[in-house]
Parts: structure tokens; C-alpha cells; sequence
């Protein structure tokens, strides 16, 4: 089974009906400017960032709604979770910031038949 990405128990494909068409990776040189009164501002070096994922793409109809449940109960966990792409490389360990979805075309019991959505990750480090 060809899958993306995997987030835990999480799975992210076509094959599973939730696959991401966007992936937009963060990282932080650890730069910053430092104000300085009579003249330019200072360059600092504070350490690297930690670095950021956010996947967006569509979901249909109920299983989408229902695979948007199972990422708030792994983000439900407040633990980090092993992130492993579909070519095998373990991308380290990762926090669910935020999920966010837009529902469109809603028909009457309450289903979208398109769910837009987005999941902010962080990387965590804990050494």
C-alpha cells in the first residue's frame, strides 16, 4: 500500500482517502536583529529554530469528516509523534499545533461533501 506520509498511527494517502496536495517545510537560521540606538541594528545568532510542517489538502464527504476526528484525537494525546515519509526516512519526532478545516457544500444531515483542512506541525526536541 503506497502511502505519503505517516504521523504516529496516522496515515496519509490516497489509498486511505486523505492524502495532502500541499506541504509547506519551515526552518529558522536562529538570526536575529538586535536595535541598536546611533546606528543598524545588530545580527545575533540565538540557535536554531525548531522546524515547522503545514499540510493542507481536500477531503470528501463523511470519511474525510472522520479521518479529521482521528488527527484531534492524536492531537487529543499532547505527546509527540514519529513522522516517516512514504520513501522510508524517519523525519524525527513531531507536535500537532493546530488542525484547521473548511467545510463546503454541506447537504442536509450535517455532512460536507468538501472539507479543505490544514495540519501545523512542529518539530520537537526534547535534548
Amino acid at each position: 500500500m503506497r502511502q505519503q506520509m505517516v504521523l504516529g498511527t496516522f496515515i496519509f494517502g490516497l489509498s486511505r482517502g486523505f492524502a495532502y496536495d500541499t506541504l509547506d517545510r519551515g526552518s529558522s537560521g536562529g538570526w536575529v536583529s538586535l536595535d541598536i540606538i546611533a546606528g543598524k541594528p545588530k545580527s545575533s545568532q540565538v540557535g536554531q529554530g525548531l522546524e515547522t510542517l503545514a499540510l493542507g489538502g481536500k477531503a470528501a464527504r463523511a470519511n474525510g469528516m472522520a479521518r479529521l476526528d482521528e488527527l484531534r484525537t492524536l492531537q487529543a494525546l499532547r505527546a509527540p509523534l514519529p513522522l516517516v515519509d512514504g520513501l522510508g526516512r524517519n523525519w524525527g519526532l513531531w507536535t500537532i499545533q493546530s488542525i484547521s478545516e473548511k467545510q463546503a457544500s454541506v447537504i442536509d444531515d450535517g455532512t460536507a461533501m468538501v472539507i479543505n483542512w490544514t495540519l501545523l506541525l512542529e518539530e520537537f526536541v526534547n535534548a
